[in-house]
């Protein structure tokens, strides 16, 4: 068996288990409020398009209905049943179901990506991190403003078998040399989690010396 398809029926079998909760993503103690603060405050206009990327159940989605600024949302996963669990609960969303390396079409502002890459993806942590980092690639590609994505944190005390831990050192790493200049590393909002935040705009504003942001 792909080591995808092991990852699949991770998920598959614990929505069976658990049913619409956190414990289907493998996060039982919840705290998505917390991750999705990281995007919240990126929000400050109507319109802003959102690519959820690895939705899940959608609950960014609906983090993202109680802002008083109204969103574009996109969700896709490569689960078949997250996607159909998406699309009962919330028809005026769009959801779709995709391959693990499939192209995204389309542009959004705002791109999403929690829980994603938590887990090995290949037989190796080498050839795990390198599709991982390819993705992300593809991910900024088709952002507009920005990237916001998280990862499991070096800084713990213990790591479970299958799951993948970046140090804030080589994401910095590989964000300033393949993404752009302009980013924040976050380790505030939860012990074992960091969050990446990358900007589609590090122009630099001469003589000031300073980022340009056209808003």
């Amino acid at each position: 068996m792909e080591v995808f398809d092991e990852i699949k029926e991770m998920y598959a079998k614990a929505l069976f288990k658990h049913g619409d909760s956190p414990s289907s993503l493998l996060t039982p103690k919840g705290r998505n409020k917390l991750r999705f603060r990281a995007v919240g405050q990126q929000i400050n206009r109507g319109g802003i398009k959102i690519l959820d990327y690895g939705c899940g159940l959608g609950y960014l989605y609906e983090y993202l209905s109680k802002f008083d600024y109204p969103v574009e949302y996109t969700g896709v996963d490569i689960l078949p049943q997250f996607i159909d669990r998406c699309k009962s609960k919330y028809p005026k969303a769009e959801f779709r179901l995709i391959k693990e390396t499939e192209p995204i079409d389309g542009a959004y502002d705002i791109v999403f990506a929690s829980g994603v890459f938590n887990l090995i993806s290949h037989e190796t942590k080498e050839l795990s991190k390198d599709y991982t980092f390819e993705r992300i690639k593809h991910l900024f590609s088709i952002t507009t403003d920005v990237l916001v994505c998280d990862f499991l944190s070096s800084l713990v005390d213990f790591e479970q078998v299958k799951a993948q831990h970046f140090s804030a050192s080589e994401i910095i790493e590989f964000c300033s040399k393949n993404l752009t200049r302009r980013f924040q590393m976050r380790h505030d909002l939860l012990p074992y989690e960091m969050t990446l935040l990358a900007w589609k705009n590090d122009e630099i504003s001469r003589p000031e010396n300073v980022y340009f942001v056209d808003k």
